[in-house]
């Protein structure tokens, strides 16, 4: 019936071979930019992640100057057992710098024992935690506001030593994962005593 010349019987055949193999890479480049874009989804992913968990370490640490009536006295508050009061740090007693500590308050405060403090969140009588896999910690630095060079904001002769006047605090959050990968975020706080 079909008198085809034996020269063209393979023909069909590499034609078919050729769009085969042309499909199969363009299916496995596929199979990369989508494997690429999961990789890239989940990590911006656990970076918001890992945003918010230090967000929230850093409105604790901010907190916590809501309800006092006078500035707290750094050195107090980094215990354990505090739920309520401020995690000032006592930088001169820590024999550490103010702009040290600025730049790098994970690494100069690494391995110094009550300088941070977990995350327990908004209710004090029961402790939130982040969740098994991440780690907050918060605490807080006071920022002189020049009345140890006598260039105090509020003119009146002794009011910082009062505890009136505007007081200025550094807020420092890291929050942690499995990994290791880590978010810092600083913010500084002004309070206002009146009296």
């Amino acid at each position: 019936m079909n008198n085809f010349p034996a020269q063209q019987r393979g023909a069909t055949l590499v034609i078919a071979l050729a769009i085969l193999v042309i499909v199969t890479l363009l299916a496995v480049s596929s199979m990369r930019e989508v494997v690429l874009e999961s990789r890239i989804t989940g990590n911006v992913i656990e970076q918001t992640r890992l945003q918010n968990a230090a967000e929230s370490g850093l409105r604790e640490g901010e907190r916590r100057f809501v309800n006092t009536l006078r500035p707290p006295e750094p050195g107090t508050g980094c215990r354990a057992d505090n739920v309520a009061r401020p995690c000032l740090l006592d930088l001169a007693a820590l024999n550490l710098k103010l702009a040290d500590t600025h730049q790098n308050p994970v690494g100069v405060l690494k391995g110094i024992a009550n300088t941070w403090m977990s995350y327990r969140g908004s209710d004090i009588t029961s402790a939130t935690t982040a969740g098994t896999l991440y780690s907050v910690q918060w605490n807080n630095l006071p920022i002189p506001s020049g009345g140890q060079v006598n260039e105090a904001e509020s003119p009146e002769y002794g009011n910082l030593m009062r505890g009136i006047g505007t007081f200025y605090y550094e807020t420092n959050s890291v929050a942690r994962n499995q990994t290791n990968s880590e978010t810092v975020l600083q913010t500084v706080l002004a309070r206002l005593y009146t009296n």
